[in-house]
């Protein structure tokens, strides 16, 4: 499989698929620095999450949003206000991308923000764990030709995307009590390198929550690599 230029197989390296998601903490700038500091630190891919929250509240429901947000009376909506990658910071997220000639996809949950993905030519398409059994999935694969990868909470591909990655339950998650051994990949949702470089040993591509070192996610520290991590890790994966 080929995402901007950049191969994906069992003869290939294994490639590392930075996320952004919402570590930006709302500032505009914080993304873009973000961005560039991971692939600084020598990420294959720069990921971002595309919605908008009325698209995330049509897909998943809305209501209280779990605790600490929700004794604090946040909905599942605000949430996803304060988590979102505004549409308007694509263009120039993008082309901070292009400048570092570093190849970048999204998550997308809606089809508003498809039409806008699709304007800006993403190469390919994420689906996350929690959206593979939706309408929204079947509209999306009569709707695109760019490649499709899914993250599965159980072991096992899905036939209609082109690569699977293994995501267990758990925020963060318990890799000890999982293996991604014959698997194609694995979406990480943890802050600890060890487990991080061994489970991107066995995967074609490895995807990782990233924060930076000195300004962590408000809403998901504990599921984050740093930008230090993020380089180990792909230090380690160089030099395997």
């Amino acid at each position: 499989m080929n995402i901007g230029g950049v191969e994906i197989g069992k003869d290939q390296p294994t490639r590392i698929v930075a996320e952004i998601s919402n570590s930006h903490n709302g500032s505009f700038e914080t993304a873009r620095r973000l961005v560039y500091e991971c692939i600084e630190a020598g990420a294959d891919f720069i990921k971002f999450q595309c919605y908008t929250p009325e698209e995330l509240v049509a897909l998943r429901g809305g209501g209280l949003a779990p605790n600490p947000w929700g004794a604090a009376g946040w909905t599942m909506k605000r949430l996803y206000e304060r988590a979102q990658t505004p549409h308007t910071w694509f263009p120039a997220l993008i082309q901070e991308c292009d400048v570092g000639d570093t190849p970048w996809f999204s998550s997308v949950f809606g089809m508003q923000s498809l039409k806008m993905l699709q304007y800006y030519g993403c190469p390919a398409y994420k689906v996350a764990a929690l959206d593979t059994n939706t309408q929204f999935v079947a509209d999306l694969r009569m709707r695109v030709a760019e490649p499709v990868i899914a993250s599965n909470r159980k072991r096992g591909r899905f036939e209609w995307a082109e690569l699977t990655l293994y995501c267990p339950p758990g925020y963060p998650q318990q890799w000890g009590r999982y293996s991604a051994e014959g698997l194609d990949g694995v979406s990480y949702h943890g802050t600890s390198l060890e487990a991080a470089c061994a489970l991107a040993g066995a995967s074609r591509l490895f995807e990782c929550h990233v924060q930076l070192d000195d300004e962590p996610s408000e809403l998901e520290a504990d599921v984050c690599l740093t930008v230090s991590q993020l380089s180990a890790l792909c230090a380690a994966r160089v030099a395997a």
